[in-house]
């Protein structure tokens, strides 16, 4: 049911780019196909293709469906409410609000994609496991895209993304950079002097010379730059939030945000409490998910582990040193040898934060670099 879930609000999704009429085509780029929906004209005036995804056989059946929207919501209702009935994990009312906004906006429509505890919420669906709720609750939402992506799509969303949350709630606002008040990469919901809800808006660094934050043109809006995203943003899958009539939104590959998980719990600072709080809750939902993908999808999480360990020896410290906190059947479900004789453990446990370091991928307990000479 999660599953028809899935491709029924994705469709629908789609569906709605072309309520207005129009027709597909075909664009290539760097020798891959994707498929765009070009309106019709209206008025004398010609409208901007829109991004719909890659020229697959998913995107095709997409365009397709066209049935009738109003007894399709219904049935995703009733379908949301049974899997809510059947115990899996469902956002809370302001952040299925949110993604609902920015799934209209077609935000997830331009390969953004939902990461953190929300992501979390939606593998039991997909993996057809049961979870504990207390590893899926959260306080705000986490959003990553490629910047790559974010240009290349060659589309964006129709206002800012400051317009499109305050739609949700008019008390939004854009949070200035500490370091250039013309930068916006989060917006929060506050209460006087306290943030009762945030966004987050996240992109990969991936070279030593990139700035801190850079614009996402696709969803209009600035982000944070942070190592190790890179990992766990590619080959995004489709998913849906149990909200509504079921929201269409993009998460990490659960393999990949296992795998990841190991790594951000140890670059949590050490002398926080609430940071440290965190990072059990990292080791936790890794572990749960190693569990279950040992047996769903073994080969998967050990190529996944092999290309994470090669990827350097600061990414294999730090998955080891999380592994070491955890039951030894985590470590021999992916292969990996936490052998004391092979220094592991000492390496891992010899790692110091140093400025620069991400100490969360999610954007929480960020730790910025010390500029002084």
């Amino acid at each position: 049911m999660f599953a028809e879930l899935v491709e029924r609000a994705w469709s629908s999704n789609t569906g709605n780019l072309t309520s207005t009429g129009g027709s597909a085509y075909e664009r290539v780029a760097r020798g891959r196909k994707y498929l765009y929906w070009q309106p019709p004209t209206i008025g004398g005036k010609r409208a901007s293709p829109l991004y719909i995804g890659k020229d697959d056989e998913k995107s095709r059946k997409r365009i397709q469906a066209l049935a009738d929207t109003a007894a399709n919501l219904r049935e995703r209702r009733d379908m949301v409410r049974a899997l809510r009935n059947a115990r899996l994990h469902a956002p809370d009312k302001t952040s299925g609000d949110v993604m609902a906004a920015m799934a209209e906006a077609g935000v997830f429509r331009l390969r953004a994609v939902v990461v953190g505890s929300v992501a979390f919420q939606t593998y039991p669906g997909l993996l057809g496991m049961r979870m504990p709720a207390a590893l899926s609750r959260t306080g705000d939402l986490d959003v990553g895209q490629f910047q790559s992506i974010a240009v290349a799509v060659e589309d964006r969303i129709a206002s800012d993304l400051e317009t499109v949350l305050r739609k949700v709630d008019d008390r939004f606002t854009a949070v200035p950079d500490a370091f250039d008040g013309r930068r916006t990469m989060r917006y929060a919901i506050r209460r006087g002097q306290d943030e009762i809800f945030s966004v987050d808006i996240l992109s990969p660094m991936r070279g030593p010379e990139l700035p801190r934050i850079g614009s996402l043109p696709a969803i209009r809006s600035d982000a944070q730059f942070l190592r190790y995203l890179d990992f766990l943003l590619y080959q995004e899958v489709n998913s849906v939030a149990l909200h509504g009539a079921g929201i269409p939104i993009n998460v990490p590959d659960p393999t990949r945000y296992a795998l990841h998980k190991l790594t951000v719990s140890q670059m949590r600072l050490a002398r926080d409490a609430r940071s440290q709080a965190k990072a059990r809750k990292d080791l936790q939902q890794a572990a749960s998910l190693i569990t279950v993908l040992a047996e769903a999808r073994p080969d998967d999480l050990r190529d996944l582990w092999l290309e994470l360990c090669e990827r350097g020896p600061s990414w294999r410290r730090k998955a080891m040193q999380a592994l070491s906190q955890l039951p030894p059947e985590i470590a021999a479900a992916l292969g990996a040898d936490l052998d004391p004789g092979r220094g592991d453990r000492d390496a891992a446990s010899a790692y110091v934060v140093q400025a620069g370091d991400e100490i969360d991928e999610t954007g929480e307990d960020t730790v910025q670099p010390t500029w002084d000479a």
